[in-house]
């Protein structure tokens, strides 16, 4: 761990900053910030800790945290008795879920750091990102909690440029029992800074929430006989102020191909019926799924407003505009539509996914489209199968990509717990 002068420096030198920012109204700093949720940043929280194992996720500036949510549900599926602590230093983080607690980090203060500790009392602790904050990494080794480093790759250029790497970075890393990474670049950064060769294993990347979506296969096979040999795209997640831009691309799209049906996903389900009438009262025809209707040759629009039923549609659509991205509202999760092999399209307002967007735009998977011209343009050329299937492929080898360091943090994990449970 860092020697106690090098911690002592870096904690004294942090609250120097602290002091200062709150002169210098640290309280403008907070806008936009959740402040309900800053209690948590000095280790308090008003959720009980579970009981049993408690593994501790931390996922740096990740704030969706799509990678070790992943791992955390795949670790279920092993061991149902498991629980999660999820903690992000972004400034704001997810809801919570069943077995998964979210928090924010706490605050790189002992007394912080001592409150979180004695709180939670992790089982053990895997970081996802190379966000190495020597107080909170040494009092947990001080627990004899074991840690784990496994990379997600959505650590910031600038981690590896601070000063203070150079006096105290390879006592951290002698902390990690573990340290799995993506690339050798990323290997030979992770020794320079004092990590002991053994130590680190070349593994490839971390899943980003690839898993498929579940599907009923008679109801896939019923609506796939339906629909029959008609184009299809989908429009998921769609706000009611991105409504009319997915309506226009559609009607622009019908040029090249009079008989194709959209498939729209409404953001809140609720509102199914009412945009059937409204829909309707436009002169569009237009079925609805909740109310037991089938996309029949004269239909346009499929609302489709049943929860549960992603994966069916991610299935049947070769093409999916993913909304909540047209509007300033972050985007949803884009591997849900990539691991079932459909292109993606999406709007310019995705920072709650930025990092798997970028990716699946890099393998030439997802395309931006800023507005309701460019989503019609794109469809139309999607609408080429060709083009299509090859989006859809650079997909699914995204997702596959993560497959071996997930798998051995998973091995990890559960022979950690095991040697922790035999003591």
């Amino acid at each position: 761990m860092p020697n106690s002068l090098s911690l002592a420096l870096y904690l004294a030198t942090k609250a120097r900053r602290d002091r200062a920012a709150d002169r210098d109204g640290g309280g403008e700093a907070l806008s936009g910030k959740d402040l309900s949720r800053q209690p948590e940043r000095t280790g308090q929280t008003g959720k009980a800790r579970p009981s049993g194992p408690l593994i501790w996720m931390h996922t740096g500036r990740d704030g969706p945290g799509t990678a070790p949510r992943e791992l955390a549900r795949r670790l279920i599926a092993e061991r149902d008795d498991l629980n999660f602590l999820l903690t992000t230093a972004a400034e704001r983080r997810p809801d919570s879920e069943p077995q998964l607690i979210s928090q924010l980090a706490p605050d790189e203060t002992l007394p912080a750091i001592r409150r979180f500790l004695a709180h939670w009392q992790p089982t053990l602790s895997v970081w996802t990102e190379p966000d190495f904050r020597p107080a909170l990494v040494s009092e947990t080794a001080k627990r004899n909690i074991p840690l784990v480093l496994t990379d997600a790759n959505t650590a910031r250029a600038d981690m590896q440029n601070r000063l203070w790497w150079r006096g105290v970075s390879g006592t951290i890393l002698s902390n990690f029992r573990h340290v799995i990474t993506g690339t050798p670049a990323s290997a030979a950064a992770l020794r320079k800074l004092g990590a002991s060769p053994e130590m680190v294993e070349i593994r490839g990347f971390l899943e980003e929430g690839s898993a498929a979506l579940p599907c009923n296969e008679s109801d896939r096979s019923s609506m796939a006989k339906e629909i029959g040999s008609r184009p299809i795209w989908l429009a998921a997640n769609v706000t009611l102020g991105e409504r009319a831009a997915a309506i226009a691309a559609h009607r622009q799209a019908e040029r090249r191909a009079h008989r194709l049906l959209m498939i729209l996903v409404p953001e809140d389900p609720d509102t199914g019926l009412a945009w059937t009438r409204e829909l309707a009262a436009e002169g569009l025809s237009v079925a609805l799924r909740s109310a037991g209707q089938d996309p029949h040759v004269q239909t346009k629009i499929y609302i489709a407003d049943i929860p549960q039923e992603m994966g069916l549609w991610y299935r049947l659509a070769p093409i999916s505009f993913l909304g909540q991205s047209l509007e300033p509202k972050g985007g949803i999760n884009p591997f849900e539509a990539a691991a079932l092999g459909s292109a993606i399209l999406h709007g310019p307002n995705v920072d709650r996914h930025a990092h798997a967007y970028a990716r699946l735009t890099d393998a030439m998977a997802a395309r931006l489209v800023p507005d309701a011209d460019a989503l019609g343009e794109a469809i139309e050329a999607l609408l080429a199968p060709d083009i299509a299937a090859a989006m859809a492929h650079g997909a699914w080898q995204v997702c596959s990509s993560g497959a071996a360091a997930t798998d051995r943090a998973i091995d990890l994990t559960l022979t950690l717990l095991d040697s922790i449970e035999t003591i």
